[in-house]
């Protein structure tokens, strides 16, 4: 309860960037891995890219299999509160969508996407996924295959971002002061970041201090 005339405690937040499917390869940064950090983490909040819609209907089989098989389980059992703030309930590949330039565009896309995928491969633990050259590169990938996916692909991706960032300001402001950890496609990462690091009540912080 919070005393009217006194500041709002702000809410620690923390961004961890997942593989989606990768995770259940035979991976150094798998599931048993992912599942130990947010069990010894143990936030309050876990904001997960999962649609609103399919929390509501219990149908997980779009979202990211982080989630059905590692840690909606583990927030059972934990007590982790899990908000769903997915912003879309495709969790596919970026896709080129229309154009005259389709086929180029198409070949573009699967070339990065194919090497993104073999560069994940080699990520012993999440700190690979979350900082440093890899980060970087990965990054920067993702940055060109946007651009070159086309206008309407960019405005479905764009759209999907800002959702979650509006899914997740939306948990914070109603539950403030508490610890959050937002996990959600690599890709989408630094551009979450970087809007939620010029909100007033978040205090952004790495998951290594969450």
């Amino acid at each position: 309860m919070h005393v009217t005339g006194q500041a709002v405690s702000k809410s620690r937040v923390a961004v961890l960037g997942l593989l989606a499917d990768l995770h259940q390869e035979p991976i150094q940064y798998d599931l048993n891995l992912l599942r130990r950090l947010v069990k010894m983490i143990q936030p309050d909040l876990l904001c997960a890219e999962i649609h609103p819609d399919d929390w509501q209907t219990g149908d997980l089989s779009k979202a990211a299999p982080e989630y059905e098989g590692t840690l909606v389980p583990l927030s059972r059992r934990t007590g982790i509160v899990i908000v769903p703030v997915g912003g879309s309930n495709d969790r596919g590949h970026i896709v080129p969508r229309g154009g005259s330039l389709l086929s180029v565009r198409g070949f573009i896309v699967r070339r990065l996407n194919g090497l993104q995928r073999f560069l994940q491969r080699f990520a012993k633990g999440p700190d690979d996924v979350n900082s440093g050259i890899f980060d970087t590169v990965c990054d920067g990938m993702c940055a060109v295959n946007i651009r070159v996916s086309g206008a309407e692909t960019r405005h479905v991706w764009d759209d999907a971002n800002q959702a979650i960032v509006n899914n997740v300001l939306q948990a914070v402001r109603r539950d403030p002061g508490r610890r959050v950890l937002v996990t959600v496609d690599c890709r989408r990462r630094r551009w979450l970041m970087s809007k939620l690091m010029a909100v007033p009540e978040i205090e952004l912080v790495d998951y290594r201090e969450l």
